[in-house]
This record gives C-alpha cells, structure tokens and sequence, in this order.
C-alpha cells in the first residue's frame, strides 16, 4: 500500500463531477439517437453509511435488477440491497449475496436446459463475470437516470437498437481507435454482461439480453443493452457527436435536428 501524508486528502476525485455538464449531454444524446429509453447509472456502495446517505427510496416489493433497470429507464431511481431483491443471478453478480456449489459447478445453469451437458454449463458459468469472486461484499447498490445523479456512478447501460448500439460503438472508438470486443453467453444480460463486465474490464460490453431479463422486464425484441463504464461515457458521447454528419443519412439528420430544436438546442 502506498504512504499516506497526513496534510494530503485522500479518497475525492481528481475531476470534478458536474451534473449539470451530464444532464446537458444525456439531453443531446437523446435528440441525436432517438433514444426511447433513458441512459441509467449504477453506482456500487461497499459500506452502509454511503449507502444510507443517498436519500433514494427503496423498491416497495421483491425485484430482480434488471427489473430495477428497466424502471430507470422510463424516469425512475431505486437504491436496494439483497434482501429486496428476487434473482439470485443479480445478486450473486453484484456480490450483495455469495454464490453456492450448486450454482457454480454448472448444476443450476444445467437445470435450466440450456445446455446439453452439465461440463457445458459449468464452463458457461465460469466465464459469466460476478463480483462474489473479488472477495470484497457490496452494501448496497444505486439505480436511476443517469440524469439523477449527483456523483459519479460506476457504470452507464444504455437501451438501445441495433443502430443506435452501431453509433454508440463509433463514439466510443472515435478518440482511441482500436477494436472493441464483446462477451457474453446471452446469461444475466443485465447484471454480469452489461454492468459487471464494464465495471471490471473498463471496456464497453454490448449483449443481445437473455432470456430472463427478456421475461422479467419485458424488453422489446429490437432492444439490446450497452454497458459502458462512467469513465469513458462523456468521451463516447461526444464521439457520437463528432461522427453523425459522416454517419447519418440527410433525412435522419432532419429528424435529429428537430429533435434538437424541439429541446431548444442547436
């Protein structure tokens, strides 16, 4: 562990988070993609206090996270922890609860039949990202537009089509180039493959959903979910910017801009 000088303050950011900078380019965001659902933060809490301090109320009933995502998506912010929620897969993702032997030697996932043996299953579960293998419990985790947010969160999923995910792509390469890799099984969409795996690779994750999360909250076909972490969100957004007059066609730039002006934005 480093040295700790005690007439230095630890533990704050380096940039300054602004809100207002956030809601203004959420807004743009929406007018340029034709978003339908509202981009949505996840922060993780690791100690009770942080976690009590964030004057957000709890769900009233059992919910799996992806249901608490959804909800997100049309205006709405929850904080939870483990005990209101209904899917074990979140929760064992999010590490607010530990995983089991049976979960992880493949025998639940086998149960499923989704997978022809029970080795097939196990080897699935084992690349399925979770946060019960860091070691380190979450308290409590925060859910809502990302416009709500007063202080970072740690990931940004975004609901998305097919083209609207294809935009989302260039901006996020747009400034460092390279190739961007996905991953996922089509298993705990929400939990592990669009908010987990960006919140520990630091890489954007685009999965198709599963089948639960399909079930549970009742996303469109046409709708896709992109996991991006928070520290590379204003910098793809502005690369979604930056490339719509070479991407987008005459007429759907028509319609982004009286989506703009409709905004008051120009």
């Amino acid at each position: 562990m480093p040295v700790r000088n005690k007439n230095r303050i630890y533990g704050k950011p380096q940039r300054e988070y602004s809100p207002e900078d956030v809601r203004d380019m959420v807004e743009t965001l929406e007018c340029v993609l034709g978003l339908t659902r509202k981009p949505v933060g996840v922060r993780l809490y690791f100690d009770q206090e942080s976690y009590e301090g964030l004057n957000w109320p709890e769900p009233d009933s059992h919910l799996a996270y992806c249901c608490i995502v959804e909800k997100a998506t049309r205006g709405r912010n929850f904080k939870s922890r483990m005990e209101k929620s209904c899917c074990d897969g979140g929760t064992t993702a999010l590490f607010t609860e530990p995983s089991t032997e049976r979960i992880e030697s493949g025998m639940e996932y086998f149960s499923y039949n989704l997978y022809a043996t029970p080795a097939a299953a196990r080897r699935v579960r084992e690349g399925v990202p979770g946060l019960y293998r860091t070691g380190a419990p979450t308290w409590g985790i925060a859910v809502g537009p990302l416009e709500a947010f007063e202080d970072e969160p740690d990931v940004v999923l975004i609901l998305a089509d097919p083209y609207q995910v294809m935009r989302l792509q260039q901006g996020n390469v747009y400034r460092q180039g390279g190739r961007l890799t996905f991953t996922g099984a089509s298993m705990q969409a929400i939990c592990a493959e669009a908010t987990v795996e960006p919140y520990l690779t630091g890489r954007m994750n685009v999965t198709p959903l599963c089948p639960s999360t399909r079930f549970l909250a009742r996303w469109a076909d046409s709708e896709m979910a992109v996991g991006i972490p928070w520290e590379q969100f204003m910098d793809s957004a502005r690369g979604v910017l930056a490339t719509l007059d070479t991407t987008d066609s005459p007429d759907r730039k028509k319609e982004i801009q009286a989506r703009l002006e409709a905004r008051g934005k120009s």
